[in-house]
Protein backbone atom coordinates (compact mmCIF):
# COMPACT_ATOMS: atom_id res chain seq x y z
CA UNK A 1 0.00 0.00 0.00
CA UNK A 2 1.49 3.70 -0.95
CA UNK A 3 2.49 5.76 1.78
CA UNK A 4 0.13 8.31 1.17
CA UNK A 5 -3.13 5.75 1.80
CA UNK A 6 -1.49 4.84 5.44
CA UNK A 7 -1.73 8.65 5.60
CA UNK A 8 -5.05 9.21 5.01
CA UNK A 9 -6.11 6.31 7.36
CA UNK A 10 -3.89 7.53 9.97
CA UNK A 11 -5.46 11.08 9.66
CA UNK A 12 -9.07 9.57 10.06
CA UNK A 13 -10.78 11.22 12.93
CA UNK A 14 -11.24 8.51 16.18
CA UNK A 15 -14.62 7.50 16.23
CA UNK A 16 -15.80 7.93 19.91
CA UNK A 17 -19.37 7.39 21.04
CA UNK A 18 -19.98 9.15 25.00
CA UNK A 19 -22.68 7.13 27.05
CA UNK A 20 -24.09 9.34 29.51
CA UNK A 21 -26.91 9.24 31.41
CA UNK A 22 -27.73 13.11 31.41
CA UNK A 23 -26.52 15.91 29.49
CA UNK A 24 -25.97 18.39 32.41
CA UNK A 25 -27.64 21.79 32.51
CA UNK A 26 -26.10 25.25 31.09
CA UNK A 27 -25.76 26.22 35.15
CA UNK A 28 -24.89 23.19 37.15
CA UNK A 29 -21.41 23.32 36.44
CA UNK A 30 -20.86 20.03 34.89
CA UNK A 31 -22.31 20.44 31.43
CA UNK A 32 -20.99 17.31 28.68
CA UNK A 33 -21.58 19.50 25.47
CA UNK A 34 -18.93 22.00 26.31
CA UNK A 35 -16.57 18.60 26.91
CA UNK A 36 -17.69 16.88 23.34
CA UNK A 37 -16.64 20.63 21.73
CA UNK A 38 -13.33 20.57 22.94
CA UNK A 39 -12.67 16.60 21.68
CA UNK A 40 -14.24 17.54 18.72
CA UNK A 41 -11.86 20.17 18.30
CA UNK A 42 -8.44 17.98 19.34
CA UNK A 43 -9.24 15.56 16.08
CA UNK A 44 -11.99 12.92 17.53
CA UNK A 45 -14.97 12.69 16.30
CA UNK A 46 -17.28 12.06 19.53
CA UNK A 47 -21.18 11.26 19.70
CA UNK A 48 -23.20 10.75 22.25
CA UNK A 49 -25.45 8.38 23.41
CA UNK A 50 -27.51 10.05 26.32
CA UNK A 51 -30.28 8.12 28.08
CA UNK A 52 -32.02 10.88 29.98
CA UNK A 53 -35.06 12.77 28.94
CA UNK A 54 -34.66 16.04 29.05
CA UNK A 55 -34.78 19.04 26.95
CA UNK A 56 -34.62 17.88 23.34
CA UNK A 57 -31.00 18.76 21.68
CA UNK A 58 -30.82 19.89 17.95
CA UNK A 59 -26.89 18.85 18.41
CA UNK A 60 -26.83 15.94 15.45
CA UNK A 61 -24.24 14.22 17.74
CA UNK A 62 -26.53 13.63 20.37
CA UNK A 63 -28.82 10.88 20.36
CA UNK A 64 -30.91 10.30 23.45
CA UNK A 65 -32.35 6.62 23.86
CA UNK A 66 -34.18 7.31 27.06
CA UNK A 67 -34.75 3.11 26.81
CA UNK A 68 -31.10 3.09 28.17
CA UNK A 69 -31.94 3.94 31.55
CA UNK A 70 -34.85 1.35 31.95
CA UNK A 71 -33.53 -2.31 33.18
CA UNK A 72 -36.52 -4.23 31.43
CA UNK A 73 -35.82 -2.09 28.18
CA UNK A 74 -32.46 -2.16 28.15
CA UNK A 75 -31.71 -4.92 26.17
CA UNK A 76 -34.21 -3.90 23.51
CA UNK A 77 -32.66 -0.73 23.04
CA UNK A 78 -28.97 -1.89 22.78
CA UNK A 79 -29.93 -4.74 20.40
CA UNK A 80 -31.61 -2.35 18.45
CA UNK A 81 -28.57 -0.58 18.50
CA UNK A 82 -26.75 -3.32 17.20
CA UNK A 83 -29.56 -3.73 13.99
CA UNK A 84 -29.45 -0.25 12.96
CA UNK A 85 -27.45 -0.15 9.77
CA UNK A 86 -27.96 3.93 10.18
CA UNK A 87 -25.97 3.74 13.22
CA UNK A 88 -22.08 3.44 12.47
CA UNK A 89 -19.90 1.60 14.67
CA UNK A 90 -17.67 3.72 16.39
CA UNK A 91 -13.97 2.45 17.13
CA UNK A 92 -13.76 3.08 21.16
CA UNK A 93 -16.99 3.64 23.56
CA UNK A 94 -16.48 5.80 26.24
CA UNK A 95 -19.07 5.57 29.52
CA UNK A 96 -18.68 8.73 31.12
CA UNK A 97 -21.67 8.20 33.67
CA UNK A 98 -21.66 4.50 35.94
CA UNK A 99 -25.25 4.22 34.94
CA UNK A 100 -23.85 3.54 31.50
CA UNK A 101 -21.85 0.78 32.48
CA UNK A 102 -23.97 -2.01 31.99
CA UNK A 103 -24.80 -0.74 28.28
CA UNK A 104 -20.70 0.18 27.70
CA UNK A 105 -20.46 -3.63 28.12
CA UNK A 106 -22.71 -5.20 26.39
CA UNK A 107 -21.89 -3.25 23.27
CA UNK A 108 -18.23 -3.20 23.59
CA UNK A 109 -19.31 -6.96 23.49
CA UNK A 110 -21.48 -7.31 20.58
CA UNK A 111 -19.05 -4.67 18.57
CA UNK A 112 -16.36 -6.24 19.50
CA UNK A 113 -14.50 -3.03 20.23
CA UNK A 114 -12.39 -1.32 23.16
CA UNK A 115 -14.29 0.66 26.30
CA UNK A 116 -13.78 3.30 28.48
CA UNK A 117 -15.07 3.60 32.02
CA UNK A 118 -15.60 6.81 34.35
CA UNK A 119 -16.04 6.04 37.77
CA UNK A 120 -17.14 9.34 39.48
CA UNK A 121 -18.87 7.85 42.95
CA UNK A 122 -17.54 6.29 46.41
CA UNK A 123 -21.07 4.35 46.04
CA UNK A 124 -19.47 2.21 43.27
CA UNK A 125 -17.31 0.39 46.09
CA UNK A 126 -20.66 -0.71 47.54
CA UNK A 127 -22.23 -1.70 44.27
CA UNK A 128 -19.07 -3.76 42.75
CA UNK A 129 -18.23 -2.83 39.35
CA UNK A 130 -18.53 -5.49 36.32
CA UNK A 131 -15.91 -4.78 33.92
CA UNK A 132 -14.87 -6.73 30.55
CA UNK A 133 -11.18 -7.91 30.94
CA UNK A 134 -10.64 -8.25 27.61
CA UNK A 135 -12.63 -4.96 26.08
CA UNK A 136 -12.13 -2.24 28.92
CA UNK A 137 -8.87 -0.34 28.08
CA UNK A 138 -9.41 1.99 31.52
CA UNK A 139 -10.72 3.06 34.22
CA UNK A 140 -11.17 6.87 34.63
CA UNK A 141 -11.10 8.00 37.84
CA UNK A 142 -12.24 11.49 39.26
CA UNK A 143 -9.65 11.48 41.89
CA UNK A 144 -6.84 10.12 43.58
CA UNK A 145 -8.39 8.86 46.56
CA UNK A 146 -11.18 7.08 44.29
CA UNK A 147 -8.78 5.54 42.15
CA UNK A 148 -6.50 4.35 45.18
CA UNK A 149 -9.97 2.81 47.10
CA UNK A 150 -10.73 0.90 42.97
CA UNK A 151 -7.42 -0.36 43.59
CA UNK A 152 -7.56 -1.62 47.24
CA UNK A 153 -11.27 -2.50 47.48
CA UNK A 154 -12.76 -3.77 44.34
CA UNK A 155 -8.89 -5.28 43.21
CA UNK A 156 -8.78 -3.19 39.85
CA UNK A 157 -5.93 -3.55 38.51
CA UNK A 158 -3.83 -0.20 39.13
CA UNK A 159 -2.35 0.02 35.16
CA UNK A 160 -5.86 0.04 33.93
CA UNK A 161 -6.99 3.40 36.47
CA UNK A 162 -6.15 6.50 35.42
CA UNK A 163 -7.09 10.03 37.46
CA UNK A 164 -8.39 12.79 35.39
CA UNK A 165 -10.33 15.18 37.13
CA UNK A 166 -13.70 16.17 35.12
CA UNK A 167 -13.91 19.77 33.67
CA UNK A 168 -16.04 22.47 35.11
CA UNK A 169 -17.66 25.60 33.65
CA UNK A 170 -18.33 28.03 35.99
CA UNK A 171 -20.43 31.25 35.28
CA UNK A 172 -20.04 34.06 37.62
CA UNK A 173 -22.71 34.64 40.22
CA UNK A 174 -25.06 37.70 40.25
CA UNK A 175 -23.75 39.79 42.50
CA UNK A 176 -25.63 40.12 46.19
CA UNK A 177 -27.72 43.64 46.47
CA UNK A 178 -26.18 46.52 48.67
CA UNK A 179 -27.72 45.84 52.21
CA UNK A 180 -27.78 42.76 52.89
CA UNK A 181 -26.45 42.00 56.51
CA UNK A 182 -27.26 38.79 57.12
CA UNK A 183 -24.69 35.82 56.21
CA UNK A 184 -26.23 32.96 54.51
CA UNK A 185 -24.57 29.11 55.49
CA UNK A 186 -25.82 27.18 52.50
CA UNK A 187 -25.74 22.93 52.20
CA UNK A 188 -26.94 21.61 48.95
CA UNK A 189 -27.92 17.87 48.19
CA UNK A 190 -30.28 15.59 48.30
CA UNK A 191 -32.39 15.07 51.64
CA UNK A 192 -30.92 11.29 52.63
CA UNK A 193 -29.36 10.65 55.99
CA UNK A 194 -25.56 10.08 54.68
CA UNK A 195 -25.94 14.01 53.33
CA UNK A 196 -25.97 15.35 57.06
CA UNK A 197 -28.17 17.55 57.05
CA UNK A 198 -28.98 16.68 60.66
CA UNK A 199 -25.56 17.61 61.77
CA UNK A 200 -25.95 20.64 59.88
CA UNK A 201 -29.21 21.65 61.82
CA UNK A 202 -27.98 21.20 64.86
CA UNK A 203 -25.30 23.05 63.93
CA UNK A 204 -27.13 25.87 63.53
CA UNK A 205 -29.15 25.63 66.47
CA UNK A 206 -25.72 25.83 68.33
CA UNK A 207 -24.88 28.54 66.40
CA UNK A 208 -27.64 30.75 67.03
CA UNK A 209 -27.96 29.55 70.48
CA UNK A 210 -24.53 31.75 71.05
CA UNK A 211 -26.29 34.79 69.67
CA UNK A 212 -24.85 34.83 66.02
CA UNK A 213 -27.12 36.34 63.46
CA UNK A 214 -27.55 33.87 60.29
CA UNK A 215 -29.84 32.02 57.54
CA UNK A 216 -29.09 29.00 57.06
CA UNK A 217 -30.73 27.93 53.18
CA UNK A 218 -30.58 23.78 52.29
CA UNK A 219 -30.71 23.22 48.64
CA UNK A 220 -32.61 19.89 48.56
CA UNK A 221 -31.90 18.39 45.07
CA UNK A 222 -34.97 15.89 44.36
CA UNK A 223 -36.67 13.81 47.21
CA UNK A 224 -38.91 14.98 50.00
CA UNK A 225 -37.65 17.97 52.07
CA UNK A 226 -40.61 17.69 54.50
CA UNK A 227 -38.44 15.85 57.09
CA UNK A 228 -36.00 18.20 57.13
CA UNK A 229 -38.41 21.11 57.95
CA UNK A 230 -40.03 19.31 60.56
CA UNK A 231 -36.60 18.57 62.43
CA UNK A 232 -35.80 22.41 61.95
CA UNK A 233 -38.92 22.99 63.47
CA UNK A 234 -38.21 20.82 66.47
CA UNK A 235 -34.99 22.25 67.17
CA UNK A 236 -37.05 25.69 67.21
CA UNK A 237 -35.04 27.51 64.37
CA UNK A 238 -37.37 27.18 61.94
CA UNK A 239 -37.60 30.81 61.09
CA UNK A 240 -33.98 30.57 60.37
CA UNK A 241 -33.73 28.27 57.97
CA UNK A 242 -34.85 27.62 54.60
CA UNK A 243 -35.75 24.12 52.30
CA UNK A 244 -35.58 25.13 48.95
CA UNK A 245 -36.27 22.89 46.29
CA UNK A 246 -32.55 23.92 43.58
CA UNK A 247 -32.71 21.01 41.13
CA UNK A 248 -29.75 22.83 39.64
CA UNK A 249 -27.15 24.39 42.10
CA UNK A 250 -26.04 27.15 39.82
CA UNK A 251 -25.10 31.25 39.93
CA UNK A 252 -28.88 32.09 41.75
CA UNK A 253 -27.41 29.71 44.68
CA UNK A 254 -24.28 31.04 45.18
CA UNK A 255 -24.85 34.35 44.83
CA UNK A 256 -26.54 34.29 48.34
CA UNK A 257 -24.12 32.76 50.07
CA UNK A 258 -21.42 33.97 52.41
CA UNK A 259 -20.36 30.32 53.65
CA UNK A 260 -21.05 26.56 52.14
CA UNK A 261 -20.92 23.43 53.66
CA UNK A 262 -20.83 19.92 52.68
CA UNK A 263 -21.59 17.68 56.27
CA UNK A 264 -21.18 14.02 54.40
CA UNK A 265 -21.14 10.93 56.57
CA UNK A 266 -20.38 9.30 54.05
CA UNK A 267 -16.97 8.99 51.61
CA UNK A 268 -17.97 11.93 48.69
CA UNK A 269 -16.43 12.99 45.68
CA UNK A 270 -18.17 16.40 46.26
CA UNK A 271 -19.04 17.67 43.17
CA UNK A 272 -21.05 20.23 44.66
CA UNK A 273 -17.93 20.99 47.07
CA UNK A 274 -16.27 21.41 44.47
CA UNK A 275 -18.30 24.03 42.57
CA UNK A 276 -18.43 26.69 45.44
CA UNK A 277 -14.97 26.43 45.97
CA UNK A 278 -14.45 27.29 42.36
CA UNK A 279 -16.85 30.25 42.98
CA UNK A 280 -14.66 31.34 45.74
CA UNK A 281 -17.19 30.42 48.33
CA UNK A 282 -15.75 30.11 51.77
CA UNK A 283 -16.52 26.35 52.62
CA UNK A 284 -16.38 23.46 55.89
CA UNK A 285 -16.20 19.97 54.55
CA UNK A 286 -16.80 16.86 56.40
CA UNK A 287 -13.62 14.97 56.59
CA UNK A 288 -14.05 11.96 54.83
CA UNK A 289 -12.94 10.04 52.07
CA UNK A 290 -12.69 12.31 48.79
CA UNK A 291 -13.78 15.93 50.86
CA UNK A 292 -10.26 15.79 52.21
CA UNK A 293 -8.63 15.46 48.66
CA UNK A 294 -10.88 18.50 47.52
CA UNK A 295 -9.89 21.05 50.59
CA UNK A 296 -6.85 22.16 51.53
CA UNK A 297 -7.71 22.16 55.02
CA UNK A 298 -7.00 25.84 56.61
CA UNK A 299 -5.70 27.22 53.65
CA UNK A 300 -8.61 26.74 50.59
CA UNK A 301 -11.34 25.60 53.68
CA UNK A 302 -11.80 24.10 56.74
CA UNK A 303 -13.07 20.25 57.54
CA UNK A 304 -14.94 19.23 60.26
CA UNK A 305 -15.39 15.68 62.15
CA UNK A 306 -18.33 13.70 60.51
CA UNK A 307 -21.42 13.85 62.06
CA UNK A 308 -20.12 16.25 64.84
CA UNK A 309 -22.40 19.26 65.13
CA UNK A 310 -20.13 21.79 67.38
CA UNK A 311 -17.16 21.14 64.80
CA UNK A 312 -18.96 22.33 62.42
CA UNK A 313 -20.69 25.28 64.38
CA UNK A 314 -17.24 25.95 65.56
CA UNK A 315 -15.96 26.15 61.87
CA UNK A 316 -18.74 28.40 60.93
CA UNK A 317 -18.23 30.34 63.94
CA UNK A 318 -14.79 30.68 62.87
CA UNK A 319 -15.29 31.92 59.02
CA UNK A 320 -18.08 34.27 60.31
CA UNK A 321 -15.79 35.60 63.12
CA UNK A 322 -12.63 36.15 60.81
CA UNK A 323 -14.60 37.21 57.44
CA UNK A 324 -11.10 38.35 55.19
CA UNK A 325 -10.01 35.10 56.23
CA UNK A 326 -12.69 33.70 55.49
CA UNK A 327 -12.37 35.45 52.23
CA UNK A 328 -8.74 34.97 51.71
CA UNK A 329 -9.58 30.77 51.66
CA UNK A 330 -12.67 30.92 49.05
CA UNK A 331 -9.63 33.18 46.59
CA UNK A 332 -7.14 30.43 47.26
CA UNK A 333 -9.54 27.56 46.47
CA UNK A 334 -11.06 29.48 43.29
CA UNK A 335 -6.97 29.18 41.68
CA UNK A 336 -6.74 26.31 43.04
CA UNK A 337 -9.93 24.29 41.58
CA UNK A 338 -10.14 25.97 38.67
CA UNK A 339 -6.80 25.19 37.83
CA UNK A 340 -7.32 21.64 38.63
CA UNK A 341 -10.88 21.05 37.37
CA UNK A 342 -10.28 22.63 33.74
CA UNK A 343 -11.99 21.21 30.92
CA UNK A 344 -9.10 22.17 28.47
CA UNK A 345 -6.87 19.56 30.15
CA UNK A 346 -9.28 17.08 30.55
CA UNK A 347 -9.99 16.66 26.85
CA UNK A 348 -6.26 16.79 26.06
CA UNK A 349 -5.93 13.57 28.41
CA UNK A 350 -9.06 11.91 27.21
CA UNK A 351 -8.20 12.49 23.75
CA UNK A 352 -4.87 11.00 24.56
CA UNK A 353 -6.36 7.70 25.74
CA UNK A 354 -8.36 7.67 23.40
CA UNK A 355 -6.03 7.35 20.81
CA UNK A 356 -3.69 4.84 23.21
CA UNK A 357 -6.42 2.64 23.42
CA UNK A 358 -7.22 1.47 20.14
CA UNK A 359 -3.99 0.13 19.26
CA UNK A 360 -3.82 -2.84 22.40
CA UNK A 361 -4.32 -5.93 21.90
CA UNK A 362 -7.73 -7.37 24.13
CA UNK A 363 -6.77 -9.37 26.91
CA UNK A 364 -8.71 -12.39 27.62
CA UNK A 365 -10.50 -12.81 31.00
CA UNK A 366 -13.46 -10.93 32.92
CA UNK A 367 -13.08 -8.82 36.19
CA UNK A 368 -16.31 -9.44 38.01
Amino acid sequence: MAAGADEDIGDRPIEVILLAGRLGLDDDGWPLTPLVDRIESRGIAPRVLCSAQGKASDDPRIVEIPWLSRPWLKHLAVRRLRLDPTFKRPSILHAVHEEMSAVALALAEIWRIPYIQTIDDFASLDDGLRLSRRWLRTVVASSAELAAALVAELHVPGERVVVIPPGITVENAPVRADGWKVPVIGVAGPPVEEAGFVSFLEAARIVLALGRDAEFLIASQGGDAIELRRYAQTLGIQERVTVADFPVVGPRFWSVLDLYCQPSLVPSTGRTLTLALANGVPSVAADVQGLRGVIEAGRSGLLASPGDPAALADAFIHLLDHPDHARAMGAVARDQIRARFNLDDEADRLVALYRRSVDPPPIAGRIS
